[in-house]
């Protein structure tokens, strides 16, 4: 009865992985290789975890020849792929704080040495009995490198942790909440299990890391420009109306819209293409300037709009300043024929003043105007 309800919830585990792996099963022309194969990954070895962990209960103890080989297999094949789910967390970790396919790529050099030699011993454990041993009656029992494995695996899972803790700052609360949600209950349940041979909570835990992910992080696209990577007008909306509501005496809710000069020469003397990488651009300069929990969103056409808050004048100027900067620089460094470079305006509230979603993006829209007709005046 034991084993039938532990496989029961591998089962339905598994089953839920499935869903989150056919409900994610394409990618967008913009997204993220890297992340998307990351995730994908984790999904797969997690399910393989819930299946092999399924079968070797259910082979523990069997007499014969034939059960002893297969618990044999399953063994080795689990302790080899137990180190995977969490070197793919510092990965997706990394993926998630630094959007960097090209770090991804040059962290998992350096993991694939240790996940080699993690299935090395496994492989060998058959023979030397390190990580585990089966009786004469083909039941299971930990071997005496076990905990020396457990620790190598919890260095993995603090590195993941680590590195979400110190990179803080450059992710939003739910992300880094979300990103928690896989080392925490990993640990408690993995201890838990150590002390109390025979549950089943390492591998559920980690599935439900998996589905909090999809509906936290992977699903952002759905409020996500397709072509900027910044929010889109649907998030910026509700996002508008949540921050007003919210804004108190001393603490206002501050934006800037920036509408990108002679956007439309862009277009016409170079391309759509030239005008979709300029709007790429400045998309990406927008991101890099502020903090993880203020907003960049795609307005519409070649404005975008950026919602801050605990910002005086100075603050916004000095923000200013930043994304002016980062155009100047970015027109320099990459020497295209055209100029990036975008009229800003701003606008401050806070709940002592009547205002609405569509008096502030008014507001911000007449100051643009007016800043963009004194340049052009100048």
């Amino acid at each position: 009865m034991e084993n039938l309800l532990r496989v029961q919830t591998e089962a339905f585990t598994v089953f839920v992985i499935v869903i989150l792996w056919f409900s994610g099963n394409r990618r967008s022309s913009t997204e993220s290789v890297a992340g998307f194969l990351v995730f994908r990954l984790f999904l797969a070895s997690t399910a393989a975890m819930l299946v092999i962990d399924a079968v070797s209960w259910q082979l523990d103890g069997v007499p014969g020849n034939a059960a002893r080989l297969a618990l044999h297999i399953d063994i080795v094949l689990y302790y080899a792929l137990h180190s995977v789910p969490a070197a793919l967390f510092i990965l997706y970790s990394d993926f998630q704080v630094f959007m960097d396919d090209a770090r991804v790529r040059k962290i998992s050099r350096w993991l694939l040495p240790v996940l080699a030699l993690m299935a090395l011993v496994a492989i060998s454990s058959p023979f030397t009995g390190l990580l585990y041993v089966l009786d004469e009656g083909n039941h299971y029992a930990r071997g005496s490198a076990y905990l020396y494995f457990v620790a190598i695996e919890y260095s993995l899972i603090a590195i993941g942790l680590g590195l979400v803790i110190v990179n803080r700052r450059r992710v939003k609360s739910r992300v880094f909440l979300t990103l928690l949600a896989f080392p925490l209950p990993m640990v408690a349940a993995g201890i838990v299990q150590m002390l109390v041979f025979g549950l089943t909570l390492l591998w559920p835990s980690t599935a439900l890391f998996l589905l909090m992910s999809s509906l936290n992080i992977e699903n952002r696209r759905s409020k996500t420009d397709h072509l900027t990577g910044a929010a889109n007008r649907r998030s910026l909306d509700e996002e508008l109306e949540r921050r007003l509501e919210q804004s108190k005496p001393g603490n206002p809710l501050c934006g800037l819209l920036l509408d990108l000069d002679d956007f439309k020469s862009i277009n016409d003397r170079f391309g759509h293409e030239a005008g979709d990488r300029a709007l790429e651009a400045a998309a990406a300069i927008l991101l890099a300037s502020v903090r993880a929990d203020d907003l960049v969103a795609r307005f519409g056409g070649d404005e975008f709009v950026v919602l801050f808050e605990g910002k005086g004048p100075v603050g916004v100027e000095s923000l200013v300043a930043r994304i002016e900067d980062g155009f100047r620089r970015h027109s320099e460094r990459q020497g295209q024929p055209y100029r990036l470079a975008a009229s800003i305006g701003r606008a401050c509230r806070d709940r002592t003043e009547e205002v609405d979603a569509a008096s502030f993006l008014a507001a911000l829209d007449a100051d643009m105007y007016a800043r963009k007709r004194l340049r052009k005046g100048a």
